[in-house]
């Protein structure tokens, strides 16, 4: 009976032991999260503006008007255009060698077979997808904003296209 009395009181202690590590989580919880959620409501910027639209304007203005004056934006613009222009003329330069690569490979073709025209015309297509890859990915990681524009799409534009469809049908 002794061991019954020991394991009961062995059991009654491991409760006591669970309620005050649980106690001590829900004390350590608040304690931490009360400030992480204080810090993301005052870092909450979309609230900001919503609560404080004029002063958030002005703020805008403000960057935008020291963004000009040190002319990043005219530095982003030339930089642009500037990497479009060296990738037009690595475009142009390899449409060039491919076609100079292809005449020449059809001129050899009689003393050399058509292996080595093919071979050609393949190599010369190679170069030029190649650069003409590189050339994309580097306009594509140009930071000027002006990417690809996705279709519209979601249930805002169904909604609308269906809407301007019912307005376009004759009422019968």
């Amino acid at each position: 009976m002794s061991s019954e009395s020991e394991i009961t009181a062995a059991r009654a202690e491991l409760d006591a032991v669970r309620d005050r590590m649980s106690d001590t989580a829900a004390e350590l919880e608040a304690k931490f999260t009360a400030p992480v959620n204080a810090a993301k409501e005052k870092l909450n910027v979309v609230q900001l503006v919503r609560d404080h639209p004029w002063p958030a304007l002005a703020v805008a203005v403000g960057v935008g008007a020291a963004i000009a004056a040190t002319g990043a934006d005219r530095k982003a613009a030339s930089a642009t255009a500037a990497a479009t222009r060296r990738a037009a003329a690595a475009s142009a330069e390899t449409l060039k060698s491919a076609a100079k690569a292809t005449a020449s490979a059809t001129g050899d073709t009689a003393r050399h077979g058509p292996s080595r025209a093919r071979g050609a015309i393949v190599g010369a297509l190679d170069d030029l997808a190649a650069k003409l890859a590189v050339s994309l990915i580097e306009r594509l990681r140009e930071p000027d904003g002006q990417g690809a524009t996705p279709e519209p799409s979601g249930p805002d534009y169904a909604d609308a296209a269906t809407t301007t469809a019912t307005a376009a049908s004759p009422s019968v």
